[in-house]
């Protein structure tokens, strides 16, 4: 344990080690920051909970590192730490708000999983929530305690009747949040009941690479004025065959987290929260990628990168309809809007069968996911090291050396993002020219009055 003033630069600095440590401010005793082995860092208050040595030292925390800044969460714990003075207990006071244990619903318990373990631990909780939703659904009021191991089978038979993969995720999660609901401290259940449980489905793994006529078809696609999407939306679409980003990070890309655009090193810093293993992350952009977000960016007051407002025009701002509530402006796109852009929607009650792009272009099957994969193919056949990939890729080591090495490998990646480049250029080639209905019309009567002239 350490004793220093608590400041951002401070709280950005600390690094996850083997064992959960924390940092202590200087200048308000009972205040600090707790760094788990994950990496999650959160403000905490320890207290005594009564008067005299006897009395037990508690942890109370007040927020994750990221929701409120130091100086809030020291305000935050001046209020606690006045009012623990004056003999409130925090913590016993949480405890009392929480549903009784023996008769919480699966809907408190889910929500409570999501607010205590999957948040604060996993960059990925927006996908657990997702997979917990049609569990949610079914067993909404059900006692938690009282879901059987028949009642997980079933629940997972029924999504997997149309998304074996999804059924297989929602399994997963389910075991996460039954095993962490029965320790001691919670014990909201007894027991686990998918412990025993089997996968159900098969998964094969993902092979799909896109061809060079279909990245080009598809790039040229996704300028078609007619393309069923918005044009933030084929744009994030193309950041992610031109820098090998996640679709998430491509999506959810903010402009503060760009550097150096109209200098010699563009870069896309992505911030721990929207990485696998909680760390910051550097990619570097090359020309083709600087392009893209050069085009959509518009807006001074634009925050994100590739925004939710359906534009009409990328040179006009929205109208009044099209912004979302809020006094953030134009919000980033979210995680699925990108697969949601490719896939359509097909027609359901009142509302009308929707379109997707690959539909739309008369493409094969491919996910946003597909077109990072094949970025990292064609880079390795444009003569890019396989490690110098792996690490544009963001592909992490195992072993224990891993722990150790920090080498950034900037100046790889720099390489195999302008190789990738180089190889984009060559399959993309020129503009193809415009087939149109119009055009073919207009081309037609230009050659019959050519014809006409000549034959006079």
């Amino acid at each position: 344990m350490s004793r220093q003033t608590i400041t951002k630069t401070v709280v950005d600095g600390l690094q996850a080690q083997e064992s959960e440590y924390a940092v202590w401010d200087e200048k308000l005793p009972g205040f600090g920051v707790r760094v788990r082995p994950s990496g999650a860092k959160s403000f905490i208050v320890v207290y005594r909970a009564g008067t005299g040595r006897t009395a037990p030292t508690r942890r109370f925390t007040i927020a994750a590192v990221g929701k409120i800044a130091p100086d809030q969460a020291r305000n935050q714990a001046k209020i606690l730490l006045g009012a623990i003075a004056a003999g409130s207990d925090p913590g016993a006071e949480k405890r009392a708000k929480r549903p009784k244990r023996d008769r919480i619903t699966f809907d408190e318990l889910a929500q409570l999983y999501l607010d205590e373990y999957a948040k604060p631990r996993k960059s990925s909780w927006k996908n657990d929530e997702g997979y917990l939703k049609r569990a949610r659904d079914k067993w909404k009021r059900r006692i938690a305690s009282e879901i059987t191991d028949d009642d997980v089978a079933e629940l997972i038979e029924e999504i997997g009747a149309s998304a074996p993969v999804s059924a297989n995720r929602t399994q997963s999660i389910l075991h996460t949040l039954f095993s962490w609901a029965k320790e001691p401290g919670r014990k909201h259940v007894p027991s686990n009941p998918v412990v025993d449980m089997r996968r159900r489905y098969q998964e094969t793994a993902r092979e799909r690479v896109l061809t060079d006529e279909e990245i080009r078809k598809l790039w040229w696609g996704l300028n078609d004025p007619r393309l069923p999407a918005s044009r933030p939306v084929a744009l994030a679409l193309k950041f992610v065959l031109a820098t090998m980003v996640r679709p998430g990070q491509s999506a959810g890309a903010l402009i503060s987290e760009l550097t150096g655009r109209d200098g010699g090193d563009p870069q896309y810093h992505i911030p721990k929260n929207r990485v696998k293993k909680r760390r910051d992350v550097i990619v570097p952009l090359n020309g083709i990628a600087v392009s893209i977000v050069e085009e959509v960016i518009v807006l001074e007051s634009q925050l994100a990168v590739f925004t939710s407002w359906a534009l009409q025009s990328m040179q006009e701002a929205p109208s009044d309809s099209q912004k979302p509530e809020g006094k953030n402006g134009p919000a980033p796109l979210t995680r699925d809007a990108l697969a949601a852009a490719l896939n359509g929607r097909p027609a359901k009650g009142k509302k009308p069968k929707r379109i997707g792009i690959r539909e739309f272009l008369g493409m094969q099957h491919f996910t946003p996911h597909d077109l990072r994969r094949t970025a990292a193919t064609i880079a390795r056949r444009g003569g890019a090291r396989r490690e110098d990939v792996k690490a544009l890729l963001d592909h992490l080591e195992g072993d224990v050396t891993a722990t150790y090495d920090k080498y950034d490998m900037l100046a790889e990646k720099r390489a195999v993002a302008a190789i990738l480049a180089d190889e984009l250029n060559k399959i993309i080639g020129p503009k193809p020219i415009e087939h149109s209905p119009e055009k073919i019309r207009a081309d037609n009567v230009v050659l019959f009055e050519e014809k006409l002239r000549v034959a006079s």
